[in-house]
């Protein structure tokens, strides 16, 4: 798979039960994209995921970084 954030070649790492994905880029990161805001996150530019992908990590308290919906709206 192509990382959503930078397009890179990635790993999908979400099991079967999670309502989203689960992303290993040797760039990114190991991250969640909640299942609600997937699609509104990879039809950003990428300067914008990149930036909300950050905001995930910003707000991570342990584990992986989720992106959800409030990480796509800029403060």
């Amino acid at each position: 798979m192509q990382c959503p954030a930078c397009s890179r070649p990635a790993e999908n790492l979400t099991p079967n039960t999670l309502d989203g994905v689960v992303v290993g880029c040797d760039h990114c990161g190991s991250y969640r994209i909640h299942g609600g805001a997937f699609y509104e996150f990879v039809g950003l530019e990428m300067n914008k995921r990149l930036a909300a992908l950050e905001a995930a990590k910003g707000a991570s308290q342990g584990g992986w970084p989720l992106v959800n919906a409030s990480c796509l709206r800029p403060r």
